[in-house]
């Protein structure tokens, strides 16, 4: 299945498109505070943000990747991003987002999640999904809990393109 447009209240949550470049290299990947906690490390270089747009829509066809921008459904400004995905390592389905600074505090993240969390459950049909956030990163797991995901251990947790490493806190939701 192909990564369908998902609509909330107040958000479009699209496909990446090539266009999109611009948005993700200003709207978080420079920024240091919201890339910290991330896989990718923050960039001040442009090309960065062309390397992850041309991976992301590449992973379009795979089936087991699913990646939206979110934006404003009134502007369309993007206001972040937001993943589920099957993580062979794992053998499990996870979930990733995250926001420009300016939109934090807001209710965005949790608004698209949990679209993204119906779509997975009925569209999907996804029965089980993890999270995983830093412990240094609350605001993240009060995210996660809202999705009605249930704190289950500790474990080790890497970002900012592998500079970081810290302590995870790991979450799993069960739709039974």
């Amino acid at each position: 299945m192909i990564t369908p447009n998902l609509y909330t209240e107040r958000l479009l949550l699209r496909p990446i498109t090539e266009k999109d470049v611009f948005a993700v290299f200003h709207g978080w990947m420079q920024e240091e505070e919201v890339s910290r906690y991330m896989y990718r490390k923050a960039s001040k270089d442009i090309r960065d943000a062309e390397d992850f747009v041309h991976f992301e829509r590449e992973k379009i066809p795979d089936g087991g990747w699913y990646r939206w921008l979110i934006a404003d459904k009134q502007t369309e400004k993007v206001l972040g991003n937001c993943l589920i995905y099957y993580d062979e390592e794992q053998k499990s389905w996870d979930i990733s987002y995250n926001l420009a600074k300016e939109f934090w505090g807001r209710g965005y993240a949790t608004e698209a999640m949990r679209a993204v969390m119906r779509f997975a459950v009925e569209e999907l049909l996804i029965t089980e999904c993890i999270a995983v956030h830093a412990r240094e990163n609350p605001a993240s797991g009060r995210v996660i809990e809202k999705l009605g995901f249930s704190f289950e251990r500790e474990v080790p947790f890497v970002c900012g393109g592998g500079e970081i490493h810290t302590i995870g806190r790991l979450y799993r939701f069960r739709n039974e």
